[in-house]
């Protein structure tokens, strides 16, 4: 198994704990119609054929839905466009600082819903809050890990 591929799997066991400790129902399922996954206020559903990096990648992405458009603190309901720009520039800019390579499919998903410049600069704040978020609490979710297995 690669560096790659271990780490993404690393990464992914460290997403699965962090949603469940959030209370959101985590699915692995076969989906149709092309799509990799969902969001539905609570449950996140994820194609079961995915890689592990893409899986990371599609599991950020529907997190960052849950935290940013289904959650408490939910501004007045955005278009589509900008609402699947910005999970995705979450998704992109977490696995980017966790060193996975998902630049392409950022890039073409961003472009399937018309998402420009204009759009992640609107949203760039809650772009850049919601990544750091996550990646706090997936660093926290590694040292936490470290810690109890040096302690053991």
């Amino acid at each position: 198994m690669g560096v790659h591929v271990r780490r993404s799997r690393e990464h992914l066991g460290r997403l699965e704990e962090l949603i469940a400790r959030r209370g959101i129902r985590l699915r692995y399922e076969s989906l149709h119609g092309g799509a990799e996954g969902a969001s539905m206020k609570g449950t996140i559903v994820v194609a079961k054929e995915l890689s592990a990096c893409a899986t990371f990648s599609v599991l950020v992405h529907e997190f960052a839905h849950e935290l940013l458009h289904h959650g408490h603190n939910q501004r007045q309901r955005p278009s589509s466009t900008v609402v699947e720009t910005e999970a995705e520039a979450v998704a992109y800019v977490v696995c980017r600082a966790l060193e996975l390579e998902t630049t392409q499919q950022s890039v073409d998903y961003i472009h399937l819903y018309q998402g420009n410049a204009e759009v992640l600069a609107k949203s760039l704040n809650v772009i850049q809050h919601t990544a750091a978020q996550i990646l706090e609490e997936l660093t926290a979710s590694a040292t936490d890990r470290s810690d109890s297995r040096h302690a053991a």
